[in-house]
């Protein structure tokens, strides 16, 4: 049987945020029409912000059946004390971006879990709040843009993110990124970013401040 996140969602028990299952329906994970397509058009794409996120360090939508494999395998609560994970992406190195529920079954947060560590920890209440803060952090230092666009093209990036991610977000956030998309001046040849660290401060207090105990987590080759 073919894997869906609506199914997976169903088995792990954890719920599909309303944001995260609009993303899906709406085609804006997904890395072109096809992998001739992405390689043809990567530039352009991610300029476009297609997908969402395309300005974001490091992260990597998967699709649902790479998502089973690696909850089978390895972030499995028989494998990591009861605690239950839905990736939806992961870094270059492996490293699984999840939504995770407690091992008492609290409402599920968002954030890494790193392939080769020990423990980890949420990063955000829910995934609406790791999309934005991702969102402002690209904003604040777009230096890994830098690879393969210009200042100004990693600016026009970033802004195409902003501006896609408010029409899914709620309004006080959609409105923050709005905020944060006028407040961003010019960038200069030398330039890693497009905003002071006052002005991502700022955008990041529209969610209240969130920190989560560390939790133990079995590395991947443990488990099996």
């Amino acid at each position: 049987m073919t894997a869906t996140f609506q199914s997976l969602a169903a088995h792990c028990g954890i719920a599909l945020p309303p944001m995260l299952e609009r993303l899906l329906a709406d085609g804006r994970t997904r890395y072109g029409s096809s992998r001739e397509d992405w390689q043809a058009n990567w530039f352009e794409y991610t300029l476009r912000a297609r997908p969402l996120l395309s300005c974001v360090y490091d992260l990597e939508w998967i699709g649902p059946e790479r998502a089973r494999q690696i909850a089978e395998e390895w972030l499995d609560p028989r494998f990591q004390d009861g605690r239950a994970f839905l990736p939806f992406a992961i870094s270059g190195a492996g490293d699984a971006y999840c939504l995770m529920r407690t091992a008492t079954g609290e409402a599920a947060g968002a954030g890494m879990v790193w392939h080769d560590r020990g423990d980890s920890a949420m990063d955000a209440a829910g995934f609406e709040q790791f999309v934005f803060a991702r969102l402002v952090e690209s904003a604040l230092d777009f230096e890994h843009l830098l690879d393969d666009f210009s200042p100004m093209q990693a600016r026009e990036c970033v802004l195409a993110n902003l501006q896609a991610a408010a029409s899914y977000l709620s309004d006080a956030p959609a409105q923050a990124l709005r905020s944060l998309a006028a407040a961003a001046g010019p960038v200069a040849d030398d330039s890693t970013g497009m905003i002071d660290e006052d002005v991502a401060a700022r955008a990041l207090s529209v969610y209240p401040a969130f920190e989560s105990p560390r939790f133990a987590v079995v590395p991947r080759w443990e488990c099996g």
